[in-house]
């Protein structure tokens, strides 16, 4: 079952030339919401995350895209997967419908729908996750390298190093060479109680769960978070080091080269993630 424009299809044969053509050739932006239950968690950040991106490239901003419709359309989907139980992530994607020309600066949008089950819960994960920094090409700095759909090109590049390399993930760096996050999710280094993070104007993606945890670590008085230009050279000096990746949940990173990290801070801030998704 496919959705494109609140409309269900059976087949991809079944969908308009139009529609097809325009995911096919223009730029994709996606964004992903776990579902717990039949639930979307957290839906208005995602929602807010949406509408923001949408404004930054420009993208025409319909005026059926509220709150309540959009949410509507999302767990209609995840019924013709499942029942109300769904459990797992679903994905809007959004698209122009062609591309700017001077009497249409700015084409209407399109949006699709897709879903996958699973757990639909956060896990921890803590082994050999064997990572490396990834220094052929460089991102780029500012507010459009905080998009999910910006440098995607520029990411499947870095995502063959990992793989060529046998890792599992890669550390990604900027044009100042300072870390900006991992392929995977955001990078958080730990020395002691202090919690340390590229701040978001070096490069990162701007996800919901990032903001989450963030939001966490300054709230509590365990830990103290520090959001700041990082350099590669502080990985050796840290503790520990851990992904949070908004599909699956935290990874501690094992080993970094030859440094090895424990993983007993990591564990404890993925208690306080789990306690405030519940």
């Amino acid at each position: 079952m496919y959705s494109f424009q609140a409309k269900h299809y059976a087949s991809y044969q079944d969908v308009p030339a139009s529609i097809l053509s325009a995911f096919m050739e223009q730029t994709v932006l996606t964004e992903t919401i776990r579902v717990s239950n039949g639930s979307l968690l957290f839906w208005e950040e995602h929602y807010l995350r949406l509408m923001a991106s949408m404004r930054i490239l420009r993208m025409d901003i319909p005026l059926t895209f509220t709150l309540p419709y959009l949410e509507s359309q999302l767990l209609d989907y995840c019924v013709t997967k499942d029942t109300e139980t769904f459990n797992g992530l679903v994905k809007m994607h959004v698209v122009a419908a062609a591309k700017p020309t001077a009497n249409l600066p700015i084409p209407p949008s399109l949006f699709s729908i897709t879903a996958e089950k699973g757990s639909g819960s956060f896990s921890f994960k803590h082994d050999v996750y064997p990572i490396d920094l990834y220094k052929d090409h460089y991102l780029s700095k500012g507010l459009y390298s905080s998009l999910e759909s910006v440098h995607a090109q520029w990411r499947n590049m870095a995502w063959v190093y990992v793989h060529e390399n046998r890792l599992s993930d890669g550390i990604i760096l900027n044009e100042d060479k300072q870390l900006v996050e991992s392929l995977r999710g955001t990078l958080f280094l730990v020395k002691g109680n202090t919690i340390s993070t590229p701040h978001i104007s070096a490069g990162c993606r701007k996800t919901v769960y990032r903001n989450l945890l963030t939001a966490l670590l300054s709230e509590n008085e365990t830990f103290e978070l520090v959001e700041e230009d990082i350099s590669p050279f502080a990985i050796q000096k840290a503790d520990e080091l851990f992904v949070l990746e908004g599909v699956e949940g935290i990874k501690s990173v094992g080993q970094y080269r030859k440094k090895k990290f424990k993983s007993e801070k990591a564990q404890q801030i993925f208690s306080l993630l789990l306690n405030k998704l519940a």
